[in-house]
């Protein structure tokens, strides 16, 4: 437990305890250009993480490309707009 600053505190973003909660909020704090790895062994729902990017997109306007990787250890994600 600790204190947060207030400079601190706009970076930081609230998390809920389900997953996808957790992936979107770490995607919405990329700026354009920056990527996220997602490893398999941390989506632990039955529905793809590529559902968080539609709905991103829906409701933010923001874009990625996104895609799994070659050797199937996780989802790659780069914002692009």
């Amino acid at each position: 437990m600790g204190k947060i600053s207030k400079e601190d505190m706009p970076q930081i973003m609230p998390v809920s305890r389900t997953r996808n909660t957790f992936l979107r909020t770490e995607l919405m704090q990329l700026e354009v250009g920056e990527g996220y790895f997602l490893p398999r062994s941390e989506w632990l729902t039955k529905s793809k993480p590529t559902h968080v990017i539609g709905y991103l997109k829906k409701t933010h306007g923001m874009r990625f490309d996104y895609g799994f990787k070659t050797d199937g250890s996780g989802w790659l994600f780069k914002r692009v707009a």
